[in-house]
């Protein structure tokens, strides 16, 4: 009977026991990095009141044992490590962990572990938990910013710490260089010189608007009515004006037409009629331009008829004495007239230049003289095959052609002037100069501005370079070169004057003594390749970089995933200063849990193993959170009224045995 009232009491201590770790469990809901705890129950001792038997042989059998339990006892209080949500503060000292694994926190003579990431710098710059000034512990990194692989010891950030200047040692070129850079001259065209057509000229080099393969046709009639066409002929590549000439008097003729026909000095086709009558609108026919020209009208019995002059380009050793406009009007030279040449170069007049006419001077003679009198002494004039003077001016604005004067001494040669007009079919331009700039760093940490300056020669794919200081910093080698290109834009060579390698100046200038002399390795690219300098048509963006950096003081400081502390400096540099440690356990249920949200190491935790997060361990931190509580509210209220229940069963049973009790002592009345 009193088993039941100790079975009773200690089913009421166990679920009170449950009712209290429930109770924490809902207090630490919003605890940073807290791990809920677990209650499970073992049954107590039992009483045997009779053991089990075997069976007999042949007789009877088995029997069970009788046995009355002695109630239940709690059998454990488990820690619940799983992982908890995050919750984002973007405080930069917020740490939340990923995976297994504790921060270790010291007070200076032992360490506890924790989950909860709530970290920032005291007064002395150690980084530790705020609410306890526990510190946390890593390693620090050297002077060059190694990370330390020693004991773990508190992480100090120090506000004062310096980053030592690093002098430059290449400089990197990039960017395009504009392949249409070089300095273009002046070019002037004129118009077509022409010379009277002659019997060997080709009709489909004359301006009579014939193509290969155009008909011509003799049209018109005698004055008996008479059809004076009788054949036709095919214009072609080698067809000649005394092609033509023999084509209409052979047609004439076959048609019983007396006549002869004849090409006179001047470029015109003569026909001469003996035929005993008149032939009417004799012409040919070939064309609207063509036929402007050959149109001779009635050429009378015993007359002459001529046509348009027929004029062929002008080469440049047809004689001055020769030469049409393109309209056909005569030069009018003759041998002793007296030209003058000249023009503006540069905006400013040119000393003229005479050329008296003689017997065999001829266009070309005129072109050269010209040329002579605008200064062009780099570039031929050239006669084109429509009997156009073109002529070239020296590269540059300074020798820019504005006007180009051809006029005959002491008369007023409208036709000459006229004949000699230009048109500007491009304008001069200077050399295109391309530069880029940056700084570098001396061994002081003093800063040092580098020029380049790159200016192309012209007509090859070829660039002089140079560099200079803005500082008056002395450059004693390497300070200029070319830099050469492939057709495909590509890089090709570069190469330094005086068979230097790299560029050298000496930084001890205004007043900065003491520094190393500073030598560049310049990166130009990948020769072959389109990976630094390249030249291709269009201007691009230039940038130069040089590496190396003044002294740097430390300004701000992140923790990436892995706990490592990078300090941000002044000169844009970033440098490790130290990592958060981390310990994992092999039985994390085994810890001891501590006041704050702590726990320290037992006997069946295992020893601490020191490591890092993020190197293969499964341990990943992430900045600027926190892991929030892992305590499930919905559980935790079930959990409650099933222990509330257990609780109300278990002093049931007690009530229950007490009056029982009462009843048996009743007995006696």
């Amino acid at each position: 009977m009193f088993k039941s009232l100790y079975s009773g009491v200690s089913g009421l201590n166990a679920n009170l026991t449950h009712l209290d770790v429930i109770g924490n469990n809902i207090a630490n809901s919003n605890t940073v990095g807290f791990k809920s705890g677990r209650v499970t129950f073992n049954e107590m001792l039992t009483q045997t009141i009779r053991s089990a038997s075997r069976p007999v042989s042949g007789g009877l059998g088995g029997t069970n044992p009788q046995q009355i339990g002695l109630g239940t006892k709690v059998g454990s209080i488990d820690t619940n490590f799983n992982q908890g949500n995050f919750q984002t503060t973007g405080k930069k000292t917020d740490l939340a962990i990923q995976g297994p694994g504790f921060f270790i926190l010291s007070d200076g003579t032992s360490n506890v572990y924790t989950r909860a990431g709530i970290f920032g710098l005291d007064s002395e710059n150690t980084l530790v938990n705020p609410s306890t000034g526990l510190r946390v512990q890593g390693v620090m990194a050297d002077a060059d910013g190694v990370l330390g692989t020693g004991p773990m010891t508190d992480i100090f950030i120090d506000p004062s710490l310096v980053v030592p200047a690093s002098p430059s040692s290449s400089i990197r070129l990039m960017g395009n260089l504009d392949s249409a850079s070089d300095a273009k001259g002046t070019i002037m065209q004129s118009q077509s010189f022409m010379v009277a057509g002659d019997q060997n000229d080709e009709l489909l080099d004359l301006p009579l608007g014939l193509a290969d393969n155009n008909m011509i046709s003799i049209g018109g009639k005698d004055n008996l009515g008479n059809d004076l066409s009788a054949a036709t002929m095919v214009v072609s590549s080698t067809t000649t004006l005394g092609d033509l000439r023999d084509f209409l008097q052979n047609s004439l003729q076959a048609g019983g037409h007396n006549a002869n026909v004849a090409i006179q000095a001047d470029g015109t086709f003569q026909v001469t009629n003996s035929a005993g009558y008149d032939l009417e609108g004799l012409a040919l026919i070939g064309g609207s331009q063509f036929n402007s020209v050959f149109n001779f009208g009635t050429v009378a019995d015993s007359g002459t008829s001529d046509s348009g002059q027929v004029l062929a380009y002008a080469d440049g050793a047809d004689l001055a004495t020769d030469l049409f406009t393109f309209e056909g009007a005569s030069l009018d030279l003759v041998v002793g007239d007296i030209m003058n040449l000249g023009g503006t170069v540069g905006g400013e007049a040119t000393t003229p230049v005479n050329i008296t006419v003689a017997a065999a001077t001829n266009l070309d003679d005129i072109m050269d003289q010209l040329r002579f009198s605008l200064g062009i002494t780099s570039s031929a004039g050239e006669i084109n095959a429509q009997g156009q003077m073109i002529l070239t001016g020296e590269p540059g604005l300074d020798n820019a052609i504005s006007s180009i004067s051809v006029s005959e001494q002491g008369v007023d040669n409208t036709s000459l002037t006229s004949a000699f007009s230009y048109n500007t079919t491009q304008e001069a331009v200077d050399q295109k100069t391309f530069s880029m700039a940056t700084v570098t760093y001396d061994s002081l940490g003093n800063q040092h501005n580098i020029n380049f300056e790159f200016e192309k020669e012209p007509g090859l794919n070829q660039w002089r370079w140079t560099a200079s200081m803005d500082g008056g910093e002395v450059i004693s080698a390497g300070e200029s070169g070319t830099v050469s290109f492939n057709t495909n834009g590509s890089i090709s060579n570069f190469t330094y004057d005086n068979g230097a390698t790299g560029i050298t100046f000496n930084p001890n200038v205004g007043g900065t003594q003491g520094a190393d002399p500073v030598t560049l390795d310049v990166d130009y690219g990948e020769v072959g390749a389109l990976t630094g300098l390249t030249q291709f048509a269009g201007s691009g963006s230039l940038q130069a970089i040089a590496d190396g950096f003044g002294t740097g003081k430390l300004v701000d400081f992140n923790i990436d995933q892995s706990g490592t502390i990078t300090g941000i400096f002044s000169n844009d540099t970033m440098r490790n200063i130290g990592r958060i440690g981390m310990a994992s356990f092999s039985n994390a249920d085994g810890l001891m849990r501590e006041a704050n949200n702590t726990y320290r190491r037992s006997g069946n935790s295992g020893q601490p193993s020191e490591t890092f997060a993020g190197t293969g361990n499964g341990i990943t931190l992430v900045p600027g959170a926190l892991e929030t509580s892992n305590v499930d509210l919905a559980k935790e209220f079930t959990n409650l009224v099933v222990a509330q229940r257990a609780f109300q069963a278990n002093s049931r049973v007690i009530t229950t045995a007490d009056k029982i009790a009462q009843e048996l002592v009743n007995l006696i009345r």
